[in-house]
């Protein structure tokens, strides 16, 4: 019994191989390319995707080829809109999840859609790149081609119907789309009306386990494989990543600190009380879970864009080995890190970053510790706001700010919360392989030891209570010198 996942990622495609008892035997990426033909536009044709799953296919089949049964998951990015019509040809190139040319219909949209009891929800998440404004924006701007359409994926349901012929999605695809309501399980007519769709155009939502069917016969043949895999629906890479890291079975959050910093708290459905994006995601179609995501646009990329363009180094450790114990808790540098702007907390998306204390004995370090400092704060910021019924005493984190073993220390004593590091197999293709696998047998989940643990230090965690007090005035002080 082999697993498969594919993760259908913004500039790679990630490729996996599980046997029963976990055990990773493939690993690799391939990396591709979106096009920006001008600002804020990024798209890509979908054939880039279904070249690279045939190329990873064609590498995974070598090492395992005939040996047992073969069962394929399919996470990927959430958001990015796929086009086909009938034939289940694309019509548009796909348009991506952090794609802005819809920027300019949100505000007013957000606008009418909270005069609506049924649409108050969705106005609050609908953003720039979600599919409801892709839709509207294709609708409005090519009409022609709008009317060829026949069905409205996502990359990693894409995946799916390319590798079978036959149409699915999970309930993270609905969840997220803004035009479902998470309340009654079912298409928004409203959202159906604006974005000019029907039932027929979205689909029937499915669990992420359910099989879809299996690899096509041609897509066999060229693989040369004689037992066709099957498929299962999948679901999005923060569900698949909360999977991987035992989210739904443990409660405790989860946090994965890449370019973004994205928390991810397990909740009971119909708990959506605080801020964040509800997330729904089912095994089985019987119990449904909201994993609900807070983040922080930049975190990573924050200290990305502090090595890179402002030390201009490209190492990431930069200044680290100089922070010393005494200085953690000591800062006199605020750093605010929404650089890219802010959709959770202050939902300003023209909002930037900025440093406060400066002074003639600031030292270069001192920058370096605030920029994680920051982080920690917005982290924090975010789950205060998600509607937590009580603070964490735990929190699992992954993602390759983790390597930085001074920022697990700051966030520690910033979150006071006992912070283990799993950043080793915990990875969204994992967790699809682990949905694979559970389709066809019974899977005692192999939980992974952390690879360190780091403690709240009581004393730091009371100076940066008064670290984070000041922290949340900067968004104030900045929007008045705007």
């Amino acid at each position: 019994m082999f697993a498969i996942g594919f993760d259908i990622g913004t500039s790679s495609l990630k490729t996996l191989v599980l046997d029963k008892k976990q055990q990773v035997l493939f690993e690799k990426s391939y990396s591709y390319q979106y096009q920006e033909l001008k600002d804020g536009y990024r798209q890509i044709d979908p054939i880039v995707w279904t070249d690279a799953v045939m190329t990873g296919l064609k590498e995974v089949m070598d090492v395992i080829g005939d040996k047992g049964e073969v069962v394929i998951g399919v996470t990927g990015q959430m958001h990015t809109t796929v086009f086909l019509d009938k034939n289940g040809k694309p019509v548009y190139p796909a348009i991506l999840w952090n794609d802005l040319r819809t920027a300019h219909i949100v505000p007013a949209l957000k606008k009418e859609l909270s005069t609506y009891p049924e649409t108050k929800y969705i106005s609050k998440i609908i953003s720039p790149g979600s599919p409801a404004a892709n839709t509207i924006w294709f609708h409005n701007e090519h009409p022609e081609r709008f009317k060829t359409v026949c069905h409205i994926l996502t990359p990693y349901d894409y995946i799916v119907y390319f590798l079978t012929g036959r149409y699915s999605q999970d309930y993270c695809d609905a969840s997220t789309s803004s035009i479902y309501d998470i309340q009654s399980k079912m298409w928004s007519s409203i959202m159906m009306q604006k974005c000019k769709v029907t039932e027929s155009i979205l689909g029937k939502v499915m669990p992420s386990c359910q099989i879809v069917g299996k690899v096509l016969p041609e897509i066999c043949d060229e693989l040369k494989c004689k037992n066709a895999p099957e498929v299962i629906v999948g679901t999005g890479d923060n569900p698949a990543n909360a999977v991987s890291l035992h989210l739904i079975e443990h409660k405790d959050p989860v946090i994965s600190l890449g370019t973004s910093g994205v928390v991810l708290i397990a909740k009971e459905d119909g708990d959506f009380e605080g801020k964040g994006k509800n997330v729904l995601f089912s095994k089985d179609g019987n119990h449904i879970v909201n994993i609900v995501q807070g983040t922080v646009r930049s975190a990573g990329g924050a200290q990305r864009w502090w090595v890179e363009n402002a030390v201009q180094t490209s190492d990431f450790g930069v200044d680290q080995k100089n922070i010393l114990e005494d200085d953690l808790g000591n800062n006199s540098v605020l750093f605010f890190p929404h650089i890219t702007g802010d959709k959770l907390i202050y939902q300003d998306l023209d909002i930037r970053g900025a440093f406060i204390g400066l002074s003639a004995s600031t030292k270069r370090k001192d920058m370096t510790q605030a920029v994680m400092e920051g982080v920690g704060y917005a982290l924090k910021e975010v789950m205060e706001n998600m509607g937590l019924k009580n603070w964490p005493q735990k929190i699992r984190i992954n993602g390759g700010g983790t390597k930085s073993e001074i920022w697990m220390r700051i966030l520690s004593s910033i979150l006071n919360v006992q912070l283990e590091v799993v950043s080793g197999n915990a990875s969204p293709c994992f967790g699809v392989c682990l949905l694979a696998l559970q389709s066809k047998m019974d899977l005692e989940y192999a939980v992974e030891a952390p690879q360190a643990i780091f403690y709240p230090d009581k004393k730091r965690v009371h100076k940066y209570n008064e670290g984070y007090r000041k922290y949340k005035k900067i968004y104030t002080a900045l929007k008045e010198i705007a």
